[in-house]
């Protein structure tokens, strides 16, 4: 693996295999004066700012160890190395899975998704990370190693601490470990999507279901370019007019899941859909990857995080920008989670600032928070990639001088530049 970053390139790479090799490591690392940046498999090591400094990259993509899974507590401990296609394999034997998804599961760490707070589109039913973490190891930028929550659902050892470190990108300390609540998966699943000319009827059906008798396993709204593309992965023949794309997927039992498919078809039908098709696995899983892709094929990428109808507003903001932009836009918001996601092709990199300010600009105009989860250097050097947190940031640097004094932690790479 190549550990450059943001064009900087680390003198030495440390890939430790035991908690006392990654302990020794850090102190070492911190001793010495030196800064580091943390690496799992890589597939959001490009989220955040250019890092301040960058002596040593911290590789814990071998720090795997045993997985142990409790089927009966439905609660499971993994290695910050371990990836997350390797733990939903092994809880799938047991029929059950992480409460949480992420993008690109066959690659992305246990480590690196807790570190970032890594979003998935399952968000919608059953919240992020964040909620489902019960218990967290964590080696400090010293070499102390510290552990909070615990291994049981029940567990009430002092604060939650965990909660800090999930989403905190490293600086304030290593995620080692981490201990899971777990749900089974469910009986059946089933996709269905659907088309509309407007976005009012695509809004209506949508917000229909995120607040009906049921919740979905997920649920996308979806436009522009991909938009049409998402329709052709489905199998499905997409209109010639702009479309906006609804895709649902639904759990649970069969008899109710013929329920709730016939909820959303009805409801579509009402609303005036230009089409609607319920989906086979093949196709489901074809148009539900079409959205991962095009994010991973995004020249530039903003996460929006706001109320749902806010999130739907600022995407047709964003839409109707395209002409002054001059490149191609795609949005997708997760309805039930309250999450807007804006994906741009760039025609050149030259304009690619300008194009990165006007969505945060139309972002900025709602009541929401936002990440610049992709972009080039020159949009990093020009500002912060996570939004203005406002008078928190004054805590937020206290919290990482108490954990990181000598800075050695991610330096520069989280909000305000910390």
């Amino acid at each position: 693996m190549n550990h450059s970053l943001d064009g900087l390139t680390p003198s030495s790479v440390e890939m430790p295999e035991s908690l006392d090799e990654l302990s020794q490591t850090l102190a070492t690392i911190n001793s010495s004066g030196k800064s580091t940046v943390l690496w799992g498999g890589g597939t959001r090591i490009g989220v955040g700012n250019i890092p301040s400094g960058y002596d040593v990259a911290l590789d814990l993509s071998k720090f795997t160890g045993e997985i142990e899974h409790e089927p009966g507590d439905m609660t499971v401990v993994a290695n910050a190395g371990i990836t997350i296609g390797t733990l939903n394999a092994l809880l799938a034997k047991e029929g059950q899975r992480l409460p949480f998804a992420v993008r690109n599961a066959a690659e992305a760490t246990v480590g690196g998704s807790v570190a970032s707070n890594a979003p998935g589109r399952r968000q919608s039913s059953t919240g992020g990370i964040r909620d489902w973490v019960i218990g967290m190891q964590i080696v400090l930028a010293d070499g102390t190693v510290t552990k909070s929550g615990g291994r049981v659902v029940k567990n009430v050892q002092g604060y939650d601490m965990h909660r800090l470190h999930t989403g905190a990108f490293g600086t304030i300390g290593v995620v080692s470990q981490a201990a899971f609540k777990l749900l089974p998966l469910p009986p059946e699943q089933q996709t269905i999507i659907a088309w509309f000319s407007d976005l009012e009827s695509a809004r209506e059906v949508g917000m229909g279901v995120v607040n009906g008798q049921f919740v979905p396993e997920a649920i996308s709204l979806i436009s522009g370019s991909l938009a049409r593309q998402t329709i052709e992965a489905a199998g499905e023949t997409h209109p010639t007019t702009e479309s906006w794309v609804l895709l649902v997927r639904l759990g649970g039992g069969v008899r109710s899941i013929e329920r709730q498919v016939n909820e959303v078809v009805g409801s579509a039908g009402a609303t005036g859909a230009e089409g609607y098709a319920i989906l086979s696995d093949t196709m489901a899983t074809a148009a539900w990857s079409k959205l991962d892709e095009a994010e991973s094929a995004s020249d530039l990428t903003v996460r929006m995080t706001s109320l749902p109808n806010a999130t739907v507003a600022a995407s047709n903001d964003i839409l109707s920008g395209e002409s002054e932009t001059g490149h191609s836009h795609s949005t997708i918001c997760d309805l039930g989670f309250g999450a807007m996601t804006a994906l741009v092709h760039l025609a050149n990199d030259a304009d690619a600032v300008k194009v990165a300010n006007t969505i945060t600009g139309r972002i900025s105009k709602y009541p929401a928070s936002y990440v610049i989860e992709k972009c080039n250097r020159q949009v990093k050097r020009d500002s912060d990639v996570f939004s203005d947190v406002g008078n928190s940031i004054s805590l937020m640097r206290r919290i990482k001088t108490q954990y990181d004094p000598s800075n050695t932690l991610n330096p520069g790479r989280f909000a305000g530049k910390i």
